[in-house]
Formats: structure tokens, C-alpha cells, sequence
């Protein structure tokens, strides 16, 4: 009985430091392409390097991470492009669901509505995102989009900023149809960037979103 306990204390510490490394990587102290460095980041997590390197397996297992022998982690890239990366190119049936995804985003754009718009576009992409097996990576990504919703409806209230991005929604419906995985890639940093940089304005300085005033 007593293992079965410990067994579930280990599997919560391990989740839970698991989803402070992935937080470290949203916030942009971890970034892409860069080396971990498990002494600084024990320190930064107060943590021992045991169940740090637990964790770190766990990511990579998920691709988060890439592990090098004597020579360690790195993260990989951007979470969008891991997940495209990884992702199995659709058949006829997900390409219609794909294009049905991205008529939803015209009608919201048409119909006024930010809200409408926001829930239409994360739509759209997570039906992308669906195809891909790396399901941790997946579910941070919801998660991550669940914590920028908001300001993401705010994004999407200045009907200006539509027109470039249901362009960019034609121009990934056109790349995954002719399986195009660089261009792909390209269109959705473009796209990234974009919306990155209005989010950043929304933001404290810090980087931690400013709070909503009513």
C-alpha cells in the first residue's frame, strides 16, 4: 500500500515539475534551439537534478527535447512548429474538415464578431494540431492558448488585422494540400510573429499578461 502511495507522490511531482518546465519554455527563459543547462535550472525550479532529470526525459520522450549522449538537452523549436513538424500529413476526409475549419474563420470575420473570430481561429489551428502524435505537446498547447484567449479576442477586435490572417489560413490550406512542410513552416512564423507582437504589447514588462480591466 505504501509503494502504490509513493507511486502517486512521484508521478505528481513529476507532472508537476514536468508542467514548470514547459512554463519555462512559454515565458522564453527556456528558448528554442537553446541548451539546458540542468545546474541552473535545479536552481531556478528548487529541485534536485534526480527528479530534474526525469522530467527532462519525459520531454524529450514527448519532442519537446532533444537528447544528445554527454552532451544533453535542447529544446526544440517553437511548440506550432513542433507540432506541424510531427504531424501526419492528412487524407481527403481531414483536408474537408481542414476547409471547413477555415470557412468558419471567414464567417466569423464577416459576421463582426472578435469572440466568434477567436474561437473560429483557435479552432483552425488545433485541427492542424490534432494530427500530430505528440499529445503532451498538444495539450500544452490548449493550454497555453486557454491562457491568452482573451487577449487573443482583443487581437481580433481590430477587424484590420483579419484580412492578413485568413490569408495566411489559405495560404497553410494550400501548403498541407500539396504537403509543403517548409512553406508551411514559413507561413505559420510569419503568422506567429504577427500575433505575437500584438500579445507582447498586452503585456506587462516582464512578459506576464497585464490584467483585464473591466
Amino acid at each position: 500500500m505504501l509503494g502504490g502511495l509513493n507511486d502517486g507522490v512521484e508521478t505528481a511531482q513529476h507532472e508537476t515539475l514536468s508542467a514548470a518546465l514547459y512554463e519555462l519554455i512559454r515565458t522564453g527563459e527556456l528558448s528554442p534551439g537553446q541548451k539546458v543547462d540542468q545546474r541552473v535550472v535545479s536552481a531556478r525550479l528548487a529541485v534536485s537534478r534526480t527528479p530534474l532529470r526525469e522530467a527532462l526525459r519525459a520531454l524529450a520522450a514527448d519532442g519537446a527535447l532533444t537528447h544528445t549522449p554527454n552532451q544533453g538537452y535542447t529544446l526544440r523549436d517553437y511548440l506550432e512548429t513542433q507540432l506541424l513538424t510531427s504531424m501526419e500529413w492528412p487524407d481527403a476526409s481531414e483536408m474537408s474538415r481542414l476547409r471547413a475549419a477555415e470557412q468558419a474563420c471567414v464567417d466569423a470575420s464577416a459576421s463582426g464578431n472578435a469572440s466568434l473570430a477567436a474561437r473560429a481561429n483557435r479552432d483552425f489551428h488545433f485541427v492542424m494540431f490534432s494530427w500530430s502524435p505528440l499529445a503532451i505537446l498538444r495539450a500544452e498547447g490548449e493550454r497555453v492558448w486557454r491562457v491568452s484567449e482573451a487577449y487573443r479576442v482583443l487581437h481580433l477586435a481590430d477587424h484590420t488585422r483579419h484580412a492578413a490572417l485568413l490569408q495566411d489560413h489559405a495560404e497553410m490550406v494550400a501548403a498541407i494540400d500539396r504537403q509543403d512542410l517548409p512553406a508551411l513552416l514559413e507561413i505559420m512564423d510569419r503568422h506567429r510573429g504577427r500575433t505575437r507582437a500584438t500579445l507582447e504589447t498586452m503585456a506587462g514588462p516582464n512578459g506576464a499578461f497585464r490584467p483585464m480591466l473591466r
